[in-house]
């Protein structure tokens, strides 16, 4: 398994912090800052400076953050933070080309936000639909063959 790679990630964005390791490799990108992952690429999308520290704890080991945002104090000096124009847009960016490569096994994208969270208004939400919808039609089902895929519609 490739997973994607730290250079890839970083290749998205306009400046970088922390540590620099080319060994590291992200299982899962994702939006909901209360989702378990392992390996983790967080994107956060509204109150990141609140939102940063939960997905930490729930297995982010890097962050895209928006150009210009101010930093929380906590974030440890070595986790990788991605600094990108808009948070959101890096991670679909990275999508794209997560399926336009060589789609490394294993890789998770999260797109879905709880009905009831405040972390995205209308315009986001419909964003994180559109992305998560290619996401499940992008994704093999397991025990099908490529007949059994090209079916799919």
């Amino acid at each position: 398994m490739t997973m994607i790679a730290y250079r890839t990630v970083q290749s998205m964005a306009v400046e970088a912090r922390g540590i620099v390791d080319e060994t590291i490799r992200f299982h899962a990108v994702f939006v909901n800052p209360a989702k378990q992952v392992k390996k983790g690429l967080f994107v956060p999308l509204e109150n990141g400076a609140e939102t940063l520290k939960t997905a930490i704890e729930h297995g982010a080991i890097a962050s895209f953050w928006r150009l210009g945002e101010p930093l929380p104090r906590y974030i440890p000096n070595q986790f990788p933070i991605f600094f990108v124009p808009s948070p959101l847009e890096a991670a679909a960016a990275l999508f794209e080309r997560y399926l336009e490569q060589d789609r490394a096994e294993g890789v998770q994208f999260f797109f879905a936000l709880p009905e009831d969270s405040p972390l995205a208004g209308e315009a986001v939400r419909r964003r994180l639909a559109e992305l998560e919808k290619r996401w499940l039609d992008a994704r093999p089902f397991k025990g099908c063959d490529d007949a059994c895929q090209n079916k799919r519609s």
